[in-house]
């Protein structure tokens, strides 16, 4: 029994040993498997399963980065100048503004933005995106080659997916790239502006002035020779608002100025003046050219314009607006430097020239013509070319003078005639409630004061005449006649059967008259109260 109890533990360890080393037989292939580096002895070999995955994700980022970098070439926002050309009729300038107010470069904003050119933040703040104008167009006033400068995304045919969001009065003519520094105003040397208007503006001041004046080739002479002397540097303080003589901004440089051949549009002759300046002031240019037309006409002396860059501050007259046109901006200086380096192109767009004469004739001259003729702007204006007294600020002008006086008759005229027409229509609308059979506050107030039951009935007789009752204004025309012959014209003397007894009816006389009085009075009280 004891040799059978000490040989069960030893067949339990024996038990333990076999089922502890098949559980190691049967674990130690699999780690075999797993390592054969160790095996065979080939320390520093990678496992295959690992190496091709390895192999699979660096190929997998090298992909990914190819995309990543072609996506970047492709969508990179560049600096850019865009050329521009627009009718400024029906828009309030160029320059973007906050308000219900229409701009240019709101409409271009938003076409930018439709077009995936620029993100949305770059249109709520424009200096994002470097946005600069070349020139600060005004109300009404167009352009032909407007530049701006911007970065954008360079989008596959981005200029025609702009002018697919644009109105037919705004156009891209052509997009350039530029260097990174390029900016469109600070970049410009000169600016050229053209002048639209119709040649009897140069008629004699002597003559009719008529839409079939021709002008004859001695006054386009005569036009070129004055506009010479606003060539070089000048101080033009008095070509522009609110600069004083001795601000330094107020010298400028002209370096053209010139007057066109006329030609007929529309059985009306119009010229076209150009002038080509590094930049100009706030009415700047069509002050220059009211002096030039008063001059020509014969009302302004021409010793005026070279006292004009005097310092003294002068009356000037201001030319309409209407046909101000911004025809080209020039970029010299930016194309020597950078046009020819081999990756930027000049600036020069003479491959949009075609493009510019059509939109011209087709968007700004036509619109200039049939507003001229609508409207007749400038045969309104040159009718107050005699008001300005050319000479220095605050002395006195007859003309005008006399001008302001009838002015101010008219407005004293039309407010009274206003004053009368409402004193009618409470007079007429009073009259209308007070028809009936009912009996007039103003007869109930003189029947006690008559004698007796009969004359109150020959008083109520007498104030019902075959004519519309007395107006306020007839009232006052009677009232400046002779009492005499307000009493003959009484309407109880025509009653003939009344007037046997003479006391009875000079009593009624006296009654109607106080009666005619107490009834103007009452209404003229009643039309104030009103």
């Amino acid at each position: 029994m004891e040799n059978s109890r000490a040989l069960k533990p030893s067949m339990a360890s024996e038990t333990n040993v076999v089922d502890t080393a098949t559980v190691m037989a049967a674990v130690a292939p699999s780690n075999t498997e797993k390592r054969p580096a160790e095996e065979d002895g080939k320390k520093g070999e990678e496992p295959e399963t690992k190496k091709a995955k390895t192999e699979v994700t660096s190929a997998n980022e090298t992909s990914a980065a190819a995309n990543k970098e072609d996506k970047v070439k492709k969508f990179v926002k560049r600096k850019v100048a865009l050329l521009l050309s627009y009718s400024g009729v029906g828009y309030y300038g160029m320059q973007r503004n906050p308000g219900p107010y229409p701009t240019i470069e709101e409409d271009l904003v938003k076409a930018l933005l439709k077009t995936g050119a620029i993100p949305q933040d770059h249109a709520r703040f424009m200096g994002k995106m470097s946005f600069q104008r070349c020139a600060r167009t005004d109300k009404g006033v167009s352009a032909a080659g407007q530049v701006v400068s911007l970065k954008m995304l360079l989008l596959d045919n981005i200029e025609n997916k702009l002018n697919e969001h644009l109105p037919p009065s705004i156009r891209v003519m052509g997009i350039k790239r530029t260097t990174g520094s390029f900016n469109s105003k600070h970049n410009c040397d000169y600016r050229t502006y053209m002048y639209m208007l119709p040649t009897f503006a140069f008629q004699p001041v002597d003559q009719l002035t008529t839409e079939n004046y021709r002008l004859p080739a001695e006054k386009i002479t005569e036009v070129n020779e004055l506009l010479t002397q606003y060539l070089g540097t000048h101080n033009f303080h008095n070509f522009t608002s609110g600069k004083p003589f001795k601000d330094p901004s107020a010298m400028r440089h002209i370096k053209e100025f010139t007057c066109s051949e006329p030609f007929l549009e529309d059985y009306m002759e119009f010229a076209i003046l150009r002038v080509r300046g590094q930049s100009f002031m706030l009415h700047q240019i069509r002050k220059m050219i009211g002096l030039i037309l008063a001059i020509v006409k014969g009302v302004a002396q021409k010793s005026t314009l070279q006292k004009a860059f005097g310092e003294d501050k002068l009356d000037i007259p201001r030319a309409p607006g209407l046909g101000l046109v911004l025809e080209m901006v020039h970029y010299e200086s930016y194309n020597n430097k950078w046009g020819n380096d081999g990756l930027h192109e000049p600036l020069t767009w003479e491959d949009c020239k075609a493009k510019l004469d059509d939109f011209k004739k087709s968007h700004i001259y036509p619109v200039i013509i049939e507003k001229e003729k609508r409207e007749k702007a400038m045969m309104q204006w040159l009718s107050t070319l005699p008001l300005h007294t050319y000479d220095v600020q605050g002395k006195h002008n007859p003309m005008r003078s006399a001008l302001e006086t009838l002015n101010e008759a008219k407005k004293k005229a039309k407010l009274e005639s206003d004053t009368s027409q409402s004193g009618e229509d409470s007079q007429d609308a009073k009259t209308s409630n007070n028809s009936g059979t009912e009996t007039k506050p103003e007869e109930a107030s003189v029947q006690p004061d008559c004698a007796s039951k009969d004359e109150a009935t020959q008083v109520t007789n007498d104030k019902k005449p075959d004519a519309e009752p007395t107006k306020p204004s007839e009232k006052s025309a009677t009232e400046l006649v002779e009492p005499s012959e307000t009493s003959t014209a009484t309407p109880s003397v025509e009653n003939a059967e009344q007037t046997s007894n003479t006391n009875k009816d000079t009593t009624n006389q006296a009654v109607t008259s106080d009666l005619d009085k107490g009834s103007a009075e009452t209404s003229e009280t009643e039309g104030v109260a009103r």
